[in-house]
């Protein structure tokens, strides 16, 4: 699918359960705000990320982005690529521009995994247009949330709201 027809999207708020975290979505453009619900460890290491902090010891993610710096890859573009029910798959492409090789590496990924090396990497995160379609608007439901519950189950927003 050619680039121009992807939807980009930045990481708006999160917001936890019981279950787990989902990780909300923001169209800069239209102001579409979707989810996607991820584990609770998975959510927890995405917020301190996009706020700077850095784990006591190195998670999964962190590992993996300090090989990709060591090997001189960068990730170019995190794709959400796909929707079966309510189960969302991702790609993540990898440019390696080093002495050993010099290409482009297109993997397959879960988002929550994919979301997290988007933003370490300060890459575009895009979504195909059908999937996002298929996404609720729950902008709605996150502002009567704010508006409704005590500071502490409010949603944790990332982005400029």
């Amino acid at each position: 699918m050619p680039d121009e027809n992807l939807i980009a999207l930045e990481p708006y708020a999160l917001l936890y359960t019981r279950a787990g975290a989902g990780v909300c979505l923001r169209d800069p453009l239209t102001g579409k705000v979707g989810v996607i619900f991820m584990e609770l460890t998975d959510g927890m290491a995405l917020e301190r990320c996009l706020n700077g902090k850095r784990p006591v010891r190195p998670d999964t993610s962190s590992l993996l982005a300090h090989f990709l710096s060591a090997m001189e890859c960068r990730v170019r573009l995190v794709l959400i690529n796909g929707r079966k029910d309510e189960v969302f798959y991702a790609r993540v492409t990898i440019e390696a521009a080093n002495e050993v090789m010099d290409k482009l590496v297109e993997l397959d990924a879960r988002p929550s995994d994919a979301l997290m090396m988007a933003v370490r990497f300060g890459t575009a995160i895009k979504i195909v247009p059908s999937v996002w379609e298929s996404m609720e608007n729950i902008l709605p439901q996150l502002e009567q949330l704010d508006a409704d519950s005590p500071d502490s189950r409010a949603p944790v927003y990332v982005g400029d709201s």
